[in-house]
């Protein structure tokens, strides 16, 4: 499974882009505590990446995926990597 979105850069979208990345990773098989980690660590990220991507007049792109064993999220600007994110599927 792959999910990418792009996002203006504007405060408003960090909370939806860490919930979209929770919701898949414990649709996806993380535990509840690792989901919950997945989506603190997307909504810091998102933070980070607000004032170079206003700057620069850069989306804020959000890649979500799974494989046979880890769920993955990455946060990027611009070109540039916030965040990488992974963590090992319980089911």
């Amino acid at each position: 499974m792959a999910f990418a979105a792009s996002f203006p850069p504007e405060a408003r979208f960090a909370a939806t882009a860490g919930e979209l990345a929770g919701r898949l990773a414990v649709a996806c098989g993380c535990a509840p505590e690792a989901a919950e980690e997945v989506r603190g660590a997307v909504n810091r990220a998102f933070g980070e990446a607000l004032a170079p991507a206003a700057a620069g007049g850069n989306g804020i792109d959000l890649t979500l995926r799974t494989d046979d064993g880890a769920f993955e999220a990455d946060v990027a600007c611009g070109g540039r990597a916030i965040l990488h994110c992974s963590k090992t599927r319980s089911s």
